[in-house]
């Protein structure tokens, strides 16, 4: 295997089951002293019925495209087999958890910029829903500031309902979000946008006296009741 990097991002890296059956000699014991940073060009024996795993692992250093190529060298012949994409980037929100829209990428031929563009949907499948019950889906936002608090609220309407809704987020936190669809008539969504507006926001109390919020959350006072029951060693409280 060739590995073709220009910047130095991708990692070609044998799984556990490759090292016992696949890889030869030295180039098993290179990829164990060194898993940092693996032979550009390691060499293994496949026999009849065998199979080899590598994961290839993207570590971008630059917030931009950038592309790289897996080739096979069988004796002297080299053919490409996998281009290699990926997309740096310092986002200070994202949503995590999410999927691809596999049919929008498969849709083209060549792995093109709109073809990133694609993929970099965010993208929530829900299948086929029965009418009339509710459908789960769930993701989760990130806010990857030091020091940034924001504010997010999702732009939704029916029957897709975003819990929570509106809420905070504190640097360095993540919260999970349920996506909740409910359809009363049968229907089909496709590619049903969604926004999410995003806010940068300051609080007058420093930050490590600032509770976390969302508007799922709720106050709940509780308050003793006149009677108290004789068996019990307290008043009975009730909520308010």
């Amino acid at each position: 295997l060739r590995l073709e990097d220009e910047h130095g991002v991708f990692l070609l890296k044998g799984r556990a089951s490759t090292f016992k059956t696949s890889l030869a000699g030295s180039v098993e014991g290179d990829f164990v002293r060194n898993e940092t940073k693996p032979p550009k060009q390691p060499f293994f024996l496949l026999r009849h019925g065998q199979s080899a795993q590598f994961n290839v692992i993207f570590k971008p250093t630059l917030a931009q495209r950038l592309e790289g190529k897996i080739g096979l060298l069988v004796g002297d012949v080299c053919m490409t087999l996998v281009e290699l994409v990926g997309e740096g980037h310092k986002d200070e929100f994202t949503l995590d958890g999410l999927k691809e829209d596999t049919q929008e990428r498969n849709a083209k031929s060549s792995l093109r910029k709109d073809i990133i563009d694609a993929v970099r949907v965010n993208h929530i499948e829900f299948g086929h829903c029965p009418v009339g019950k509710r459908c789960r889906r769930t993701f989760t936002i990130t806010n990857h500031t030091l020091t940034q608090v924001m504010r997010f609220e999702w732009e939704a309407d029916t029957p897709f309902q975003f819990s929570p809704k509106v809420g905070h987020l504190h640097p360095g936190c993540a919260k999970g979000i349920t996506v909740i669809l409910k359809a009363d008539v049968p229907a089909t969504f496709r590619r049903h946008l969604v926004k999410c507006k995003v806010t940068k926001i300051n609080f007058e109390l420093p930050r490590r006296k600032v509770l976390d919020w969302d508007d799922q959350m709720c106050i709940v006072t509780w308050k003793d009741i006149t009677w108290k029951d004789p068996a019990a060693r307290w008043p009975k409280r009730e909520k308010v």
